[in-house]
């Protein structure tokens, strides 16, 4: 059994960190870097300097959280279930509804549930009369990144893949090893647009000059920063373009 107090903490930072659903849906950009990267001329004349808003709509995505145990949390997406019957959904101990996010990119997928050997094979089960999809699971919470706990990860195992049409702006936060991370997602209800970062990390803008898509680690690390941005990767893609 998981106690009461493991189990609250084990969901408090499955439902900071992440924010994977919006993803295999849709995606809507919007973004407000620190400083911009160098980007190919085919992207001039557009605005670049990070307070644009995309006018695309951003689909909202469902998504629950099944605690098992400390180390498998096991994310459940659902398409066939409307925002009113997600939040009439009255879930016992050990599940809970993810928070609402704010998407960025245009698009991605998951290619297979975690543990399938093969793409297009999904554990899909009826769960609360719903159909869902598991697409991720969380094996390890709570990671301080830094002294003074400003950024805390949390590693994901999913089959999952992020794309950017040519000449988008996406946030990068680089670590001090120079491991570079994508904003993801952000909290929607957030009091800050701009994260506290500690000594060595750097938050930068990168115009992407053509299109581009990354493939995520089978073992993401999602950082969450003190305002719920969520960052996720290494991505290596963006290390050779930078």
């Amino acid at each position: 059994m998981i106690s009461k107090t493991i189990l609250i903490g084990l969901i408090f930072w499955a439902t900071i960190l992440i924010g994977l659903i919006f993803w295999a849906l849709a995606g809507c950009g919007d973004d407000t870097g620190s400083r911009a990267t160098d980007s190919s001329s085919a992207c001039d004349g557009g605005s670049t300097d990070g307070n644009t808003t995309d006018a695309r709509k951003a689909d909202v995505g469902h998504e629950i959280l099944q605690v098992v145990s400390p180390t498998e949390i096991l994310a459940w997406i659902s398409t066939d279930i409307t925002t009113a019957e997600f939040e009439a959904l009255e879930l016992p101990s050990g599940w809970i509804k993810n928070s609402l996010r704010e998407t960025e990119g245009d698009g991605g997928s998951f290619a297979k549930s975690p543990g399938a050997s093969v793409d297009g094979v999904f554990d899909i089960q009826e769960h609360f009369g719903f159909s869902w999809r598991h697409v991720a699971t969380i094996v390890q919470t709570n990671i301080q990144l830094d002294e003074q706990g400003l950024l805390i990860g949390s590693r994901v195992v999913k089959s999952h893949e992020l794309t950017f049409e040519a000449c988008r702006s996406l946030v990068v936060l680089i670590s001090p090893q120079r491991d570079m991370y994508v904003r993801v997602t952000r909290d929607a209800g957030r009091s800050s647009d701009t994260p506290t970062l500690p000594s060595g990390w750097e938050r930068v803008d990168y115009q992407t000059p053509d299109e581009l898509v990354i493939q995520l680690p089978d073992t993401t690390l999602v950082i969450r920063a003190d305002n719920q941005d969520s960052f996720q990767g290494p991505v290596p893609e963006l290390s050779i373009r930078m």
